[in-house]
């Protein structure tokens, strides 16, 4: 009986350290599993290329992330290239703005224009028509004076290189060609400074409407003194020409 349990106590104890053997083994053979199911390390993907998993395999699908975007629910691909949307070009009129409204040009001014040539006169002896040799005289000086119950308006002019004088008159309320008078008022060279025609600066020439067959805008008449104006030499032996 001795024996017997002394044999059962040997089995036992053997048991015991068998288990106590065995299972630090099974324990490190869980744990190498577990190394193995984790994912690679920051350096194992930094090692494999974009794309591949950590092995060095390529993937059997694109990630997801780099996947086609799919359309939106109930959106229609487009069936041709003009059913694609295209920016604006530069040359698109649509985004050009609106034309300016045409505004008409505004009224010409009326005005009437008055003018004539002054003259020195020859030296040529009695009996001799002296205008007939008359000289062109530059830089002389008229004037064209309008009445109303008082003088209303007084316009100076200048000849030029052959005697010419215009005026552009735009007091049109104030101009009348019955009541305008052209004066001599200087001459430019004392040699030739004695009014002639009219006789004296006091004395003034009427005004006469000439024609024109295409008058610019505006123009409501082209006027004259009814004679060229003259001036003479103003004494015995003054006579330039």
């Amino acid at each position: 009986m001795a024996i017997s349990l002394s044999s059962r106590t040997l089995v036992a104890g053997a048991v015991l350290v068998a288990a106590a053997l065995l299972l630090p083994a099974r324990h490190a053979t869980a744990v190498a599993d577990d190394k193995a199911r984790a994912p690679a390390s920051a350096k194992d993907k930094a090692a494999a290329p974009s794309g591949y998993d950590s092995a060095g395999k390529p993937p059997s699908s694109p990630p997801a992330d780099m996947a086609a975007p799919s359309p939106a629910y109930g959106a229609k691909p487009p069936s041709s290239p003009s059913d694609i949307a295209m920016p604006p070009s530069a040359s698109d009129n649509s985004s050009a703005p609106p034309p300016l409204p045409l505004v008409p040009p505004p009224k010409p001014l009326p005005f009437v224009i008055v003018e004539g040539v002054i003259y020195c006169k020859s030296c040529k002896g009695k009996g001799y028509n002296t205008g007939i040799d008359a000289s062109p005289l530059p830089g002389a000086t008229a004037m064209m004076v309008c009445y109303g119950r008082k003088v209303v308006n007084a316009t100076g002019t200048v000849t030029d290189g052959n005697g010419y004088f215009l005026i552009m008159f735009y007091d049109m309320q104030n101009f009348n060609a019955k009541t305008c008078k052209m004066y001599l008022v200087s001459s430019p060279t004392p040699q030739c400074n004695k009014p002639y025609y009219p006789p004296n600066q006091w004395i003034g020439l009427s005004l006469v409407r000439e024609t024109r067959t295409i008058p610019p805008a505006g123009l409501q008449g082209i006027y004259t003194p009814t004679s060229v104006l003259f001036y003479a030499p103003g004494a015995k032996g003054q006579c330039p020409y």
